[in-house]
């Protein structure tokens, strides 16, 4: 019965399209994003679906209104993308922020360098890495440099290191607990649009081996294995990290830079990957597996980055103008 006259009152305002314009602004009142209005809607829709299967109410009411959602841009801002060498200084400034914010230097590190999701480099594990290098003083390789020790020859001190690897198994994306199995906020899951077991490697440059090396000796790992953790051990919090990032941005780059859209979110620097790699001649299929989505999508949402070429494609232009 409660359900039954929900479902009704639900039902009731929509011929005047309320519902929709509620979900077009966020709860302090301002607008809410294209992509937030959508999911919103969809997800309204889909409840008031699910009162038609149970018979609750006859139709989806908003079917008769004519709304629709805005669009949501399907490309990115190129204006987000930040250089190799403001990518440095970011992971600097978070690295001067002190120990705490140390944490998750090489947590920022792994979505530039390797190109993953926020949430692959939270559920980030000791097993998936492979980290080899040199020492510059005996020669001796070594294949997993966290795992090497002093020898009574050499103690290993100047070391090279080379590309790695990273076998990404899953994911941990925050669904709040009222949505998790064991009511944590963060619930581990397969990789995005891919089967449960199924998993993804991605090479990884010098530069990554050594900030996941420096993390494992400043900062160890997990009894899981886990990489990063929240303040108390459990799972990463976006709202950690994006304080960080904050701070980051404040002492790393210009006033300008800050108010602009420059590298505003964590989840910018997989962007900046994936335009470097691009501009960097990677093919699209290559890039498009280490990122792990279509290259359909990767060329719709990157085409705007890609750079090259325009002085020969204006050239023709001016000879046809004469």
């Amino acid at each position: 019965m409660a359900i039954s006259s929900t479902a009704t009152a639900l039902a009731q305002p929509i011929q005047s399209g309320c519902p929709c314009a509620t979900v077009c602004v966020r709860l302090d009142g301002k607008p809410a994003a294209a992509s937030t209005i959508q999911r919103k809607r969809a997800t309204f829709y889909n409840v008031l679906g699910y009162a038609v299967e149970l018979e609750l109410i006859d139709s989806n009411p908003v079917d008769r209104v004519q709304w629709t959602a805005p669009e949501v841009a399907q490309s990115i801002d190129r204006r987000v993308v930040a250089n190799p060498a403001q990518v440095a200084a970011l992971l600097e400034a978070v690295k001067s922020l002190g120990k705490r914010a140390d944490k998750v230097t090489a947590f920022f590190g792994c979505l530039y360098y390797a190109g993953m999701r926020p949430s692959e480099a939270a559920d980030l594990r000791r097993e998936d890495c492979d980290l080899p290098g040199r020492c510059a003083d005996c020669g001796a390789d070594f294949d997993d440099l966290a795992a090497v020790k002093s020898s009574a020859s050499c103690d290993h001190e100047k070391i090279e290191y080379r590309w790695g690897r990273l076998v990404l198994a899953g994911t941990s994306p925050r669904a709040g607990s009222h949505w998790t199995d064991d009511g944590g906020s963060h619930e581990r899951r397969g990789l995005k649009h891919r089967a449960r077991q199924e998993t993804r490697t991605v090479p990884i440059p010098p530069r990554l081996v050594e900030l996941l090396c420096a993390h494992i000796d400043n900062h160890g790992v997990g009894p899981d294995g886990r990489f990063f953790r929240g303040l108390h051990g459990g799972p990463l919090s976006e709202s950690v990290y994006d304080r960080w990032w904050k701070l980051a941005r404040e002492r790393a780059l210009t006033e300008a830079q800050v108010s602009s859209p420059l590298a505003r979110r964590p989840y910018d620097l997989r962007h900046a990957t994936a335009s470097l790699w691009l501009n960097a001649g990677v093919p699209p299929t290559e890039v498009a597996r280490r990122l792990g989505h279509g290259v359909a999508v990767l060329l719709r949402v990157y085409a705007n980055c890609i750079d090259g070429g325009d002085d020969t494609m204006n050239d023709k232009i001016g000879d046809a103008l004469g």
